[in-house]
């Protein structure tokens, strides 16, 4: 069974030297998705409260950026180069409509690996919700239930300090 790979024999190869972008989040489309050859990679998105967040790691075989290309949408993560270098495969929006009307197997393949994909962020969607949410249960049950004799010495604590506060502005 071919692979992605199989059909990228008409893209031309660019190198990357360390730590440069490939693109940056909420950079426009340029029209290319890659292809990592060589090299290793880092994916990450900006959290306004922490920064920039490793999303993934890209391994020489894998590809992205598809979603810009097929949408025209800016870049929703930012992708780095790790390695010394990084030699990538650049398939152009020219080249991809060439392949989109020559071979329906290029697209089955890429929408399939896009679906797995997919699938994958859901997994990791669904264990951060498990995660959240057993913490919250976790908080609930580490709570102290408050008895009624707390809370009435509360009561009576904070109408002794409002009686003493009233006290102290009448008197000045």
């Amino acid at each position: 069974m071919p692979t992605i790979l199989d059909f990228v024999h008409s893209v031309f190869t660019r190198v990357y030297p360390k730590d440069s972008f490939i693109f940056k989040e909420g950079e426009e489309s340029d029209g290319n998705m890659y292809f990592l050859f060589q090299g290793h990679l880092m994916v990450s998105k900006n959290r306004p409260e922490a920064g920039d967040k490793s999303i993934k790691e890209v391994f020489p075989g894998e590809f992205f950026g598809e979603i810009a290309l097929i949408s025209g949408r800016a870049r929703a993560m930012s992708v780095q180069v790790l390695s010394p270098s990084a030699k990538l495969g650049v398939l152009n929006k020219g080249v991809f409509e060439k392949l989109e009307k020559t071979s329906p197997q290029f697209l089955l393949l890429l929408l399939k690996n896009t679906f797995e994909k997919l699938n994958r962020a859901e997994l990791k969607l669904e264990a951060l919700y498990t995660e959240i949410h057993k913490k919250e249960e976790e908080s609930k049950t580490t709570e102290s239930p408050v008895t009624e004799k707390e809370v009435e010495a509360d009561t009576e604590t904070t109408q002794d300090q409002a009686t003493e506060e009233a006290a102290v502005n009448k008197e000045s």
